[in-house]
This record gives C-alpha cells, sequence and structure tokens, in this order.
C-alpha cells in the first residue's frame, strides 16, 4: 500500500445511495460516516462472495470518488445493488497504511528528510538558516577545511579538526596558565658524527653515542622567542666519545659555537655507559648550553 493517512470511527455503518455497477469509480452514501476522505469503507460486508472494499479518495458522502477492491479479491469489481450495507471497519489496510508511515517517515519543518526504509538511518538535512545562535547559527559552524586563526570568538563552533590544526599550527598563546602533570615528547636521536637533531619531533631527546661528534645540526627552531632542547646523553660501551660544540647549525644557518658560561666548553663523561644532560636554549637561532655532567 502507499504511504497514506486514513480516517476512523467507531461503529459507524450506513447504505449505499444508488447502486454501484462493475466499472464506477464512485460511490454515494445515504448518511455521513462524520469523517473525510480518506477512508477504507466495506460495501456488503457480511456477503462472502460480494464483500468489498474501497478506498474512499475524496469528494463528498454523497459522491466519494473511490478506488475500487483495494484488497484484489474480485475481478472484475462486482455490481452493488441500491441500498446495500456499507460500513466503516478496521480493515488490514488501515494496519498496513500505519506501518508504511513508520517506513517512509516525513520529517517536517526546518528538518526535512526522509527515511526511506525501516532498516536504514534516518538521514537529515538542515535546511540553510533554519538554526539561528539561539538554535546554532549555520554560519557560526567552522567547517573541517578551514583553520582557526583567532580564539577569541564567544560563538563559533569548531570541528574538531580545526581544533587540532589550530593546536598543532596556528600561534595560539596561553597566558596567566597553570599546567600540572604534563610530560614532553621525547625524540630518539641517531648517533651520527653529524649528528642531527629535529624539534618537529620533541622538545627532549635521547641518544647512546656510538661517534664522535663533530658537527651538531638543529632543525624546525622557532625563529625568535626562546626555545629549549634537552638532550641525555649516554656513553655506549666503549666510552669516552666526544661531542664538539663549535659547529652548531641552526635551521640550516652557517655553524656557530654554542655559548657556555665562562666559555668553558663542553667536556662530556668518559666512561662507559656514563650519563650526561645537556640543555640548549635558542635565544632566537642563537644557541646556548647548559650541562650537568656524569649522572649516577
Amino acid at each position: 500500500m502507499t504511504a497514506q493517512e486514513t480516517n476512523l470511527v467507531n461503529a459507524f455503518e450506513t447504505t449505499l445511495n444508488g447502486a454501484v455497477a462493475s466499472g464506477d469509480s464512485s460511490i454515494a452514501l445515504t448518511d455521513n460516516p462524520g469523517v473525510a476522505a480518506k477512508v477504507y469503507l466495506v460495501i456488503d460486508p457480511d456477503n462472502d462472495s460480494k464483500r468489498e472494499i474501497v478506498l474512499w479518495n475524496s469528494g463528498a458522502f454523497g459522491a466519494a470518488a473511490v478506488t475500487r477492491d483495494v484488497d484484489a479479491k474480485h475481478d472484475p469489481d462486482p455490481a452493488h445493488a441500491d441500498g446495500t450495507k456499507v460500513r466503516l471497519a478496521v480493515v488490514k489496510q488501515h494496519i498496513e497504511d500505519v506501518h508504511d508511515r513508520i517506513d517512509d517517515v516525513a520529517l517536517t519543518g526546518d528538518v526535512t528528510g526522509t527515511l526511506a526504509d525501516a532498516t536504514q538511518d534516518i538521514a537529515t538535512t538542515i535546511a540553510a538558516g533554519a538554526v539561528d545562535f539561539a538554535m546554532i547559527n549555520q554560519g557560526d559552524l567552522i567547517t573541517q577545511a578551514e583553520s582557526i586563526t583567532s580564539n577569541d570568538s564567544d560563538t563559533k563552533i569548531p570541528t574538531a579538526a580545526a581544533v587540532k590544526n589550530y593546536a598543532d599550527a596556528e600561534a595560539a598563546t596561553l597566558t596567566n596558565k597553570v599546567l600540572k602533570d604534563y610530560n614532553e615528547t621525547t625524540a630518539g636521536i641517531t648517533s651520527a658524527v653529524d649528528m642531527a637533531i629535529d624539534l618537529a619531533n620533541g622538545n627532549t631527546g635521547t641518544v647512546t653515542l656510538g661517534h664522535n661528534v663533530d658537527d651538531l645540526h638543529f632543525t624546525n627552531v622557532p625563529a625568535s622567542g626562546v626555545t629549549t632542547f634537552t638532550l641525555v646523553v649516554t656513553q655506549d660501551g666503549t666510552g669516552s666519545r666526544t661531542m664538539d660544540i663549535d659547529a652548531v647549525s641552526v635551521n640550516g644557518g652557517g655553524d656557530v659555537t654554542a655559548k657556555t658560561a665562562g666559555a668553558a666548553g663542553l667536556t662530556l663523561s668518559t666512561a662507559a655507559a656514563s650519563i650526561d644532560i645537556l640543555t640548549f636554549v635558542f635565544v632566537g637561532t642563537t644557541p646556548f648550553l647548559f650541562s650537568q655532567l656524569a649522572f649516577a
């Protein structure tokens, strides 16, 4: 059955006001059932051979346009004499219509959409401008493709992707914030004569020296402000590995000597498996070095 709403009343019965031929598409009722189309009616309900269910589609009860034999019990449609009983009864078509309405839900109002069948999820489309900030303005939603360049909006609702982009890439500034129970990403640094350290991988790192390091190459150091990188250095089983700090390059620039307190330079612990902690502080791109040696 096609999904449609039908009307019911309790215990209504009347008669045909005029004969109905086999090919007729309208009927006249003697009494008004008190409801408007659409209504299912049963003509001659107590006659097993001529009982016919019709759907009153439109028109007044005295000239009702009907769909004949809706449950396909007759071929051709039966003829009915004037005065034949007509009953408005609960028939299976009413129940089918209820099921069809459940299977084909029309969502109306500002939110529109159609549920194709009962097994599908409801997919709805919010009409443009249908929701404002006292309801969520469509123009105040920040989409996945957009980045956030300011954190001072009190009304715009960002997506998860936009928030991640802001935290990862935009110039977010924390002011008067208290941080606790946090840790920093630690990068595993590969020992090499020319040792590369990429701050994009973290602001702390660990390395087990298997070489004498002649050059230190730092990349992704912010060009302004103060940035730190802490390196935990462990001597390998051989020990006595060295690290020169007179050839430190920052972001591909020329080699410079890292500045140390009293120009003392750097001499690593020499014992095998000994541990030193080196903290590089970049003021802009100028490297300073603080060393704490021989941890046990």
